[in-house]
């Protein structure tokens, strides 16, 4: 399963703010309760709210579950890599080297140029 597919976990601030919008919309919708059925009611939402988030601590992975699901991902898409071959690989070296020789000398004749020009002047 790819990274992109997993269920990312809440945060503890979005937790908080989800528990509360469950206790406000339900003392809305029981209002019209007498005050003891409301407390009763909210009373057992905040109870399962509760225990879902220890649930969601509990069954969290720990960090070398978190390093082999990271490695194991890693392998399959190293798998759907297309890797050059070697005729490939040489070309695309050479032509790197040689463009790197070619600025070096442009940038060498630059530097010399200007070097020689600042002499002159200050001269």
């Amino acid at each position: 399963m790819s990274r992109l597919h997993k269920k990312k976990p809440i945060s503890e601030k979005k937790k908080q703010r989800a528990v509360a919008e469950n206790t406000t919309d339900l003392s809305a919708i029981s209002s019209g309760f007498s005050s003891s059925k409301s407390a009763i009611v909210a009373s057992s939402l905040k109870a399962k709210s509760e225990k879902s988030l220890t649930d969601e601590k509990a069954g969290e992975p720990n960090f070398f579950q978190k390093a082999m699901d990271f490695f194991r991902e890693v392998k399959m898409e190293l798998k759907k890599v297309t890797w050059p071959t070697r005729k490939q690989t040489t070309g695309t070296t050479i032509v790197v080297i040689i463009f790197v020789f070619v600025i070096a000398v442009f940038l060498g004749l630059f530097d010399y140029s200007l070097s020689k020009l600042v002499q002159v002047v200050l001269t």
